[in-house]
C-alpha cells in the first residue's frame, strides 16, 4: 500500500451530495485509477453540503425539498450498516438536510461508520491538517437569530433550520492559528470576482442579478475568508464548477482586495464593501496567508464528472512541522491519520458555551445566543483547561462512538409525508459536553419529552 501521508493529502471533493453516496463512491474509485490511484489511498472524501443524511422516511419530511422530489437516497444504508463508507468521509450541512438529524450533532459527530459531520460550525484535526468548516446558507432574517427550530417543525422552522447563525460565525472569528481547508456550502459574497466572473456572469445571468442586488453569496463567509485566509476553500450550492485566487495584501481583507481589482464590471462596483478607513480588518485575521485558493463544484450527477468531483493531492501545511502538531500525527495500523478534536476550537466552544441558546423542547422559548462579547483572554482561559484536562490526557482523538438509535428504513413501510419524527438524544453529543465539562445543552431525557407524542404535524410546506 501507498504510504501517501509522506507526501501530501490525497483528497477528494464534491460539491452538493444530494444523497447519492453509492454514485459517489462508485465514481471515486474510477476517478482514483485515472491518477494511478486505488481509492484506498484517499485520506479524505470532503462533501460541502446537501448530504442528506437521510435515516429513514421520516426524516425525509425534516427536509426543505417539495415533496414530489423527496428521495431516500442511499444514507439509509450506510447508517443501518448495509453499507460502508470505503474512504473517511467528511461532510458539512447545506439547504437541502434531513435538518432533524444535524440538530442533533450540533457540535459534530459521526453520521454513519466512517462518515463525519462537522457541525453548525467546526474544525478538527487530521494529522497537520487544520479543516474549518459552517453549515447552512445565509439568510438576512435568520442570521442574528439564536437555534431556535424544534421537532415538529413547521413550513417555517423546516427552512430557518438550515440557516447559518452569527452565533456560529463569531465562534470561527475567535481563531487565531492558521486553517488550511475551509468548507462552506454557499459561496462566499464576492468570490467569483477573483475568478472568470465574465463568463460566470454569461452563463450564468441569473446570478449577475443576483450580484447587482447584493443578494449573491454569503456575507458572513466573506468575513471568515478575511479573518481565515486558508490555503484552500471549497463550496456546492450554485450548482457550477468554479475556480478563483484572492489575493490578500499587506495585511488588510476583503474588502481591500476587492478594491484592487482593475476588471470588476462598472454596475457592480456600487455595491462592493468599502475598505475600512482604519486600514485595519475588523479583526485580527488568523492567518498572514497571502492567499486563498477557492474551489466551487457542482451537484453529484452533472455532466461530466469533473464539474462536481475533483480529486487531487494538497500539498504539506507550513506548519506541519510544528509543536502545536505533534498530538495529530499518530497513525493507524493502515498508516493514515486519524480524526482528532482541534486544542484552540475546543477552547473556544467551551468560552462561548454560555452564550448559546436553544428553543426549549416543550415551550420552543428561547433566548438569544452570542459569542461576540468572548474576550481573547477568556478563550486563553479555557485553552488552558483543554490542554491540562483533555491535550494532556491524550483525549483528542475523537472516539469512534457511533451507534444508530433513530429507526432503520424499512422498505414497504407506510409513513405518513406530513408526519414528524421524534427528537432523539444522541449519545455522542452527550459524550462531547462530558469531555468538556459543561452543561448538555441538548440533553432530552427521551424522545417523548422532546416531541410529545410524535404524532402528524401540520402539513409542511417546502422550497426547494
Amino acid at each position: 500500500m501507498v504510504t501517501f501521508g509522506d507526501t501530501g493529502l490525497k483528497v477528494a471533493v464534491v460539491g452538493c451530495g444530494h444523497g447519492m453516496l453509492d454514485t459517489i463512491y462508485a465514481t471515486l474509485e474510477v476517478e482514483c485509477a485515472t491518477k494511478g490511484w486505488a481509492q484506498i489511498d484517499l485520506d479524505l472524501l470532503i462533501i460541502c453540503g446537501d448530504f442528506q443524511a437521510v435515516r429513514n422516511e421520516l426524516d425525509l419530511n425534516c427536509m426543505s425539498v417539495p415533496k414530489h422530489y423527496r428521495k431516500l437516497g442511499d444514507f439509509h444504508k450506510y447508517y443501518s450498516g448495509a453499507a460502508q463508507a470505503p474512504v473517511l468521509t467528511l461532510v458539512i450541512g447545506g439547504n437541502h438536510e434531513a435538518s432533524n438529524y444535524h440538530f442533533e450533532l450540533y457540535h459534530g459527530g459521526w453520521l454513519a461508520p466512517n462518515i463525519y459531520y462537522l457541525g453548525a460550525a467546526g474544525v478538527v484535526r487530521y494529522g497537520p491538517w487544520r479543516i474549518a468548516g459552517v453549515s447552512g446558507i445565509y439568510n438576512t432574517r435568520s442570521y442574528g437569530k439564536p437555534h431556535g427550530e424544534r421537532l415538529p417543525y413547521d413550513r417555517d422552522s423546516v427552512r430557518s433550520a438550515y440557516h447559518v447563525r452569527e452565533y456560529d460565525v463569531q465562534r470561527l472569528l475567535h481563531l487565531r492559528s492558521p486553517v488550511d481547508i475551509a468548507l462552506s456550502h454557499d459561496w462566499p459574497a464576492w468570490v467569483e470576482l477573483f475568478g472568470d466572473h465574465d463568463d460566470f456572469y454569461k452563463t450564468k445571468p441569473h446570478f449577475f442579478a443576483s450580484a447587482l442586488a447584493d443578494r449573491l453569496g454569503s456575507k458572513p463567509a466573506a468575513e471568515l475568508l478575511s479573518h481565515l485566509r486558508p490555503t484552500y476553500w471549497f463550496s456546492g450550492h450554485m450548482h457550477t464548477r468554479f475556480a478563483a485566487t484572492v489575493n490578500f495584501h499587506d495585511g488588510l481583507g476583503m474588502e481591500d482586495a476587492l478594491q484592487r481589482l482593475d476588471n470588476v464590471p462598472e454596475k457592480l462596483r456600487a455595491v462592493l464593501p468599502r475598505v475600512p478607513r482604519s486600514k485595519k480588518p475588523p479583526t485580527p485575521p488568523a492567518s498572514t496567508a497571502t492567499k486563498t485558493e477557492f474551489l466551487a463544484l457542482d451537484k453529484v450527477g452533472s455532466n461530466p464528472t469533473f464539474q462536481w468531483l475533483e480529486v487531487r493531492n494538497l500539498d504539506h501545511p507550513p506548519h506541519a512541522d510544528s509543536p502545536d502538531a505533534a498530538p495529530y500525527l499518530d497513525r493507524t495500523e493502515a498508516g493514515k491519520y486519524s480524526l482528532h478534536y482541534d486544542e484552540e476550537w475546543l477552547a473556544v466552544t467551551r468560552a462561548c458555551a454560555p452564550g448559546l441558546n436553544i428553543a426549549d423542547p416543550v415551550t420552543l422559548v428561547v433566548a438569544p445566543s452570542t459569542a461576540r462579547k468572548v474576550p481573547a483572554a477568556s478563550v486563553d482561559k479555557h485553552r488552558r483547561w483543554v490542554k491540562a484536562n483533555i491535550v494532556d490526557k491524550k483525549l483528542l482523538q475523537i472516539p469512534f462512538n457511533f451507534a444508530p438509535h433513530a429507526p432503520v428504513y424499512s422498505p414497504g413501510s407506510e409513513v405518513d409525508q406530513n408526519q414528524q419524527p421524534l427528537e432523539y438524544p444522541n449519545q455522542q453529543t452527550a459524550q462531547f459536553y462530558d469531555l468538556l465539562q459543561i452543561p448538555n445543552r441538548f440533553a432530552v431525557s427521551s424522545p417523548a419529552d422532546a416531541s410529545g407524542e410524535g404524532g402528524s404535524a401540520s402539513e409542511v410546506g417546502m422550497d426547494r
